[in-house]
């Protein structure tokens, strides 16, 4: 009887600690969902505002003709912002981060906040931007990516205002060590690369897209 009572005893500690565990797991995946959540609705006020920023600044000149294009300085949640990219297909709208002397240490809270450039040339320069983004499960930062297909359009605003659009050509899954992706087709064109992570980070979705 009495080790009836003790295996009892057992099992209720057993339960009331797996669902304490299931709680916190639960709470910690509310969170993290609802955190993105949070950031793609500043992220898109973040773009809404960009888009309404007066970027030409009509100077005196000689013949009062020229326009002059004027390039800004932006940040977000204090990190700078180089352009932002574009996907209405998958409802993609992102800052773009630039961090110096990028590690996956120093990418960590950046990639949480936004879309990064990852290596390569300025916004709508030419030759190949590289810009990666989480690939989150609830859809948001890249998460949706797999879904787009050849001849999808990436758009993208550089600080001068300019806005760009891309045709995706080419989609692959490499290693995370496969720097080839970085290189441009060709350097008199401009090309941008989107990368993020699949098959549990173990591997790298490519999407290469180039101007139309």
């Amino acid at each position: 009887m009495q080790k009836n009572s003790i295996e009892i005893k057992i099992y209720k500690v057993i339960f009331i600690v797996l669902l304490i565990s299931a709680i916190i797991i639960l709470a910690m995946i509310i969170y993290k969902y609802g955190s993105n959540q949070i950031n793609e609705k500043e992220s898109r006020e973040f773009v809404e505002a960009f888009s309404n920023i007066d970027f030409t600044n009509t100077e005196s000149t000689e013949n009062q003709e020229e326009q002059v294009q004027k390039q800004i300085e932006l940040e977000y949640k204090g990190y700078k912002v180089i352009g932002i990219v574009k996907i209405d297909k998958i409802g993609i709208e992102y800052p773009i981060l630039e961090i110096e002397n990028i590690d996956p240490e120093s990418a960590k809270v950046p990639m949480k906040l936004s879309i990064i450039k990852y290596w390569g040339e300025n916004v709508n320069d030419y030759g190949n931007l590289s810009i990666a983004g989480h690939n989150n499960k609830d859809g948001t930062m890249f998460g949706k990516t797999k879904k787009l297909k050849i001849g999808d359009i990436v758009e993208l605003t550089d600080l001068t205002g300019q806005t760009i659009q891309y045709s995706i050509y080419d989609i692959f899954v490499t290693d995370p060590n496969d720097v080839s992706i970085l290189l441009p087709k060709d350097e008199q064109i401009r090309e941008v690369t989107l990368i993020t992570c699949t098959n549990g980070n173990k591997e790298r979705l490519i999407l290469k897209a180039k101007e139309i």
